[in-house]
């Protein structure tokens, strides 16, 4: 699962650095997307969030590596179990604002066929929940197995 969760990581940090480069598919779907393209707040914070998404993607990796065991046991279970649960809380945001939008309860800023609110519900929503639940099962097994390995 750890393999996974990098995985995942590293894909979102190659979005990020590519919409930081300029490139702009896929902008769109996001919630600020293309009014903000080139402001240089927007790319240092492209910048910023992939490098903490590739940092991610190593943590991820750490749990399952040999070179993770020079790192402490409860720092790498503090800050899995972290990521997981920020990731989580992100993903749970987006769709429920999406399905509380979608029951008529919050309204849309701009009433289209398709925005990046949609996008937020149905695609990124789900997909930040799916590597929150990859950083908790991944922290979860490292939790049982370095629990096993320490008291032996």
């Amino acid at each position: 699962m750890s393999y996974t969760a990098s995985v995942w990581m590293f894909v979102f940090a190659a979005m990020s650095f590519y919409w930081a480069l300029g490139g702009t598919t896929g902008l769109n779907t996001v919630s600020l997307g293309q009014e903000v393209t080139g402001e240089s707040w927007f790319i240092a914070a492209l910048w910023l969030t992939g490098i903490l998404k590739v940092g991610g993607g190593l943590l991820a990796l750490a749990l399952v590596q040999t070179w993770g065991q020079q790192i402490p046991r409860r720092l790498l279970l503090i800050a899995a179990w972290g990521v997981g649960a920020v990731l989580v809380i992100h993903g749970g945001d987006f769709v429920i604002q999406g399905a509380l939008t979608e029951a008529g309860l919050i309204s849309l800023s701009s009433p289209t066929a398709w925005t990046p609110d949609h996008w937020q519900t149905f695609v990124w929503g789900p997909w930040w929940l799916l590597g929150g639940l990859f950083f908790c099962l991944s922290a979860w097994n490292y939790q049982l197995k370095s629990r096993n390995q320490q008291f032996r």
